[in-house]
């Protein structure tokens, strides 16, 4: 009973420190060169990431809503264009990249959420047998 109190908090204490992890906002500066601006990307939680998928069925929509949701740059300066009439929706101010950069930045945004990670899942019989 001892063992397993000891293998529970073990696992207990790893689970904690990934947690808080992953709690932490990882952000990210990237240069768009044919924008012509920088921006601020960060990492989105799970719920924040279910919530972008969840926006829209076009897949297009989906992501500016996902850059638009991860940068503060465009949040500060997409009510400005709103307001002008320039804009109808705020993520629409996605609108200023180019179909290829608004690809690469939603998969660095999910990159950086963890969710494009390599999985480290593996059968416990590989396992055993790469310590052998």
């Amino acid at each position: 009973m001892g063992d397993n109190t000891a293998t529970f908090n073990d696992f207990a204490r790893r689970a904690k420190e990934r947690i808080e992890r992953k709690k932490k906002k990882i952000t990210k500066k990237l240069r768009v060169e044919a924008a012509g601006v920088d921006i601020t990307i960060r990492a989105l939680t799970d719920q924040e990431i279910s919530e972008c998928m969840e926006f829209s069925d076009d897949s297009l929509v989906a992501d500016k809503y996902l850059i638009y949701m991860s940068c503060p740059e465009l949040q500060e300066n997409a009510g400005t264009l709103v307001e002008a009439g320039v804009i109808g929706k705020h993520y629409e101010i996605c609108d200023m990249f180019s179909g290829a950069d608004r690809r690469s930045i939603a998969e660095e945004i999910m990159r950086m959420s963890g969710v494009y990670d390599e999985s480290s899942v593996k059968p416990i019989n590989e396992v055993a047998e790469a310590k052998n």
